[in-house]
């Protein structure tokens, strides 16, 4: 049964404070130019990964709490434009991720050790324990701060 270690933990929780490293200096014209059409902006994932957070801790503390909840999926780019992510405030975006995912950290450090393998039944993936949802948002935020670093290389003085 995989537990999460904290030096896994911490970097989960400091997602916010390393995108906000990430995009320190930027302009406004940067943080929203896309490096490819239909590709997203820096302003853009990060809308996205407050998002998916929101997805990612209701997840977590419905596997924690029912048992074996049905997990539906979600359609990130229907969000994205349904919810126009270019007009939303990218400050209260990265608050809202630094404040769940500090929630978040504080509920896992808690945790048993069994609580870890309880699982929900996502509807695509089948099923999946406390820890495969916690390693996939903590992967998810490593690829996306990633995507912001190679963007950030493409991206033209403005």
């Amino acid at each position: 049964m995989p537990i999460a270690t904290e030096a896994q933990i911490t970097a989960y929780e400091t997602l916010a404070d390393q995108l906000m490293q990430n995009i320190e200096g930027l302009s406004e014209t940067q943080l929203r130019q896309k490096p490819e059409p239909g590709s997203w902006s820096i302003h853009e994932i990060i809308m996205h990964l407050a998002d998916g957070d929101i997805v990612g801790s209701w997840r977590m503390r419905k596997a924690l709490a029912e048992q074996e909840p049905r997990l539906d999926e979600y359609d990130q780019d229907a969000w994205d434009h349904n919810l126009s992510y270019l007009q939303q405030d990218r400050t209260l975006a990265l608050q809202l991720l630094k404040a769940l995912r500090a929630s978040n950290a504080a509920l896992l450090r808690s945790l048993p050790a069994e609580a870890w393998d309880r699982r929900g039944m996502h509807v695509t993936n089948g099923p999946m324990t406390v820890y495969d949802f916690f390693n996939a948002y903590l992967n998810h935020g490593k690829e996306h701060l990633d995507q912001i670093q190679f963007i950030k290389r493409s991206l033209t003085n403005a």
